[in-house]
């Protein structure tokens, strides 16, 4: 493992394991009190809440995984176990969106009892969202910083539970009311907004998987073309996960170069990538001739010729 990519390693398990001592108190919290309560839904809030903290255990050990410096196995790394932690929990999304409908869908054919709602009820509730808002936003700011696409998936499905506690505390407010239907109501648009959410994650990802392409071609042409001695570029291909992309492409450039300059050329064109677009790891060029008739940015020692030429 690269200094910098063990620097990355251990800055996203920090954040796990933080997330994931969040996240426990935050289930621990709503299961107890559902059971003191006999509030059926609060408790069911508290079930939920745990998935993230297995999210987060499973991806203490998948991430460990993802870290490890390609070998002879896997030259290209190791980084697409991380992806398969995130198409985790998008299927861990659809679970829970599936587990709210089907209560929902219960409640309204069987006279389930209602719980016994009172203060402490909206004291945990408020509480525990608040460590939700800040656990999917702190997620979602770190997920980016370190290029973590499982962290950016556990921010959805933060965000995910928060939309159900809002619905438990709607639900718990218009119990107290005396109109139960808005219960199975909130229910059934929370499950919705969880599926849309658990969709999003696994149709990004399985490009990830799929190897989608990760950049633009445009500005990778921009970067090439205006390397000395590059007359033109294409088929350029991208593809991997964020923070570690890979670029192939051809390029054209001047016909009368012999092979150690060419070489130099192409490595001119591999730094100009890798310095001019964040997260590209590897760059493999294809050279070839240009034709007659096209043009490139002059070479520097053939601008050195011309001067010494004009001093004679």
């Amino acid at each position: 493992m690269t200094s910098d990519s063990a620097e990355q390693h251990a800055a996203v398990r920090r954040v796990i394991w933080l997330t994931l001592g969040l996240n426990i108190a935050v289930a621990a919290s709503k299961i107890l009190y559902g059971i003191f309560a006999n509030a059926l839904s609060i408790r069911a809030d508290g079930f939920h809440s745990t998935t993230d903290a297995v999210n987060n255990i499973a991806a203490l050990v998948v991430l460990r995984m993802a870290y490890q410096p390609p070998d002879p196995g896997h030259p290209y790394g190791h980084q697409k176990f991380e992806i398969l932690a995130s198409l985790g929990v998008g299927l861990v999304l659809l679970a829970m969106a599936y587990d709210v409908a089907r209560e929902a869908a219960g409640r309204l054919l069987t006279n389930a009892e209602l719980p016994h709602i009172d203060s402490r009820a909206f004291a945990v509730l408020v509480t525990t969202l608040a460590v939700n808002i800040f656990v999917a936003r702190y997620e979602k700011q770190q997920g980016e910083r370190l290029k973590s696409s499982f962290l950016l998936s556990d921010a959805s499905h933060t965000r995910a539970d928060v939309l159900v506690t809002c619905a438990v505390m709607f639900a718990a407010v218009v119990i107290r009311l005396g109109f139960p239907i808005a219960d199975l109501i909130a229910a059934v648009l929370v499950a919705t907004f969880i599926a849309w959410a658990g969709i999003k994650v696994l149709r990004q990802n399985i490009g990830y998987v799929a190897d989608a392409a990760q950049l633009e071609t445009d500005h990778i042409e921009e970067l090439v073309v205006a390397v000395p001695g590059v007359a033109s570029t294409h088929k350029i291909r991208t593809r991997g996960v964020p923070g570690s992309i890979y670029v192939d492409l051809h390029i054209q450039i001047a016909p009368h170069l012999d092979v150690v300059q060419a070489h130099r050329v192409t490595h001119w064109v591999i730094d100009a990538i890798k310095k001019g677009i964040e997260g590209v790891t590897d760059v493999t060029v294809h050279t070839e001739p240009a034709r007659p008739d096209q043009r490139w940015p002059p070479l520097p020692w053939e601008h050195d010729d011309e001067q010494n030429a004009g001093r004679t």
